[in-house]
């Protein structure tokens, strides 16, 4: 289920402000979750050098985090400081990416006039979703008029929060920021049209298996992101690819998910890198230490030599 939120970041917030259950801000000082424990010295944060080209810097984010997550360790610090050019999934300071996110979401997320939820769910499954927005205290009547896969990325998202991570925290939103502070170069990787995609292109039918698969997940939420917490604060790689690959909810969604996406985002970086700016590149932890086709693997087939930080 955290998988999910690494995919598609606007679909969480939208219902989040919808039912004004967001969990936490930035002025927020109690958390749940363990400072950095002292695991190791090496972080999600890898320097990638090709011949020719100055390095590039990738860092794993969390794009739902609290205040236990800061303050970031001095080699990401130095890291990003040094960089001339910031990119990330989505330029998420930008003004206008979560109304375009926003409207695609309400444009493909919709179900056709005339339907609703209960027509595309089977019986129990269908019952399962309003006894989970009961339990909340979420107005189930929210869900029904959308497909399936938002009504699943919308409760992950929710699931989340309810730990008291929130995306005002996340580590791509605070590295933009500084970014723009700094009057660095901010480069977006996807769109929300490529994000938003990954899901509304599919058919229903997956959807319907992806919301099912979510609600098995939703039951061990807080011990699943108690232990993503922990593995990206110790930088523990391994940990954290064990534990993604332990989420199937994605499965049905694998290609365009992970697959397309990575490509595209090794090539953008690949481009990015002959420019001859110093990059600092912070996107989805999934995408840099996931399955086998990661951003780090296809750069390592580009010719870059990559080094753990």
């Amino acid at each position: 289920m955290w998988n999910k939120l690494l995919a598609v970041l606007g679909i969480g917030s939208f219902f989040c402000l919808q039912l004004n259950a967001c969990a936490g801000n930035r002025t927020e000082e109690n958390s749940r979750f363990e400072p950095a424990p002292q695991c190791g010295e090496k972080h999600l944060l890898w320097k990638a050098q090709k011949s020719g080209a100055p390095a590039v810097w990738l860092l794993g984010s969390i794009h739902l985090a609290d205040s236990s997550f800061y303050p970031f360790a001095s080699v990401i610090d130095s890291a990003f400081d040094a960089s001339t050019l910031v990119a990330a999934e989505l330029d998420l300071n930008a003004e206008n990416t979560m109304q375009e996110t926003g409207q695609l979401m309400l444009e493909k997320g919709r179900l056709p006039n005339g339907m609703n939820l209960e027509d595309v769910l089977p019986p129990e499954l269908y019952e399962q979703v309003d006894s989970l927005a009961k339990a909340w205290d979420v107005p189930f009547e929210i869900f029904k008029p959308f497909r399936p896969w938002m009504v699943a990325v919308s409760l992950s998202a929710l699931a989340i929060e309810r730990t008291g991570l929130s995306g005002e925290f996340g580590i791509d939103m605070e590295l933009l920021a500084r970014a723009e502070d700094q009057q660095k170069k901010i480069v977006a990787l996807e769109s929300p049209q490529d994000q938003v995609n990954v899901f509304s292109n599919a058919d229903d039918s997956l959807g319907v298996q992806y919301l099912k698969n979510t609600l098995e997940e939703i039951a061990v939420a807080d011990s699943f992101i108690m232990q993503i917490a922990k593995a990206w604060k110790c930088g523990d790689a391994k940990q954290m690819r064990t534990l993604l690959e332990s989420d199937l909810s994605e499965d049905v969604y694998e290609e365009e998910l992970y697959t397309k996406r990575n490509i595209r985002m090794a090539e953008s970086i690949d481009s990015l890198s002959n420019l001859g700016e110093k990059v600092f590149v912070v996107i989805g932890s999934a995408h840099l230490v996931g399955k086998d086709d990661n951003v780090l693997k296809l750069l390592e087939k580009r010719g870059y030599a990559l080094e753990q930080w």
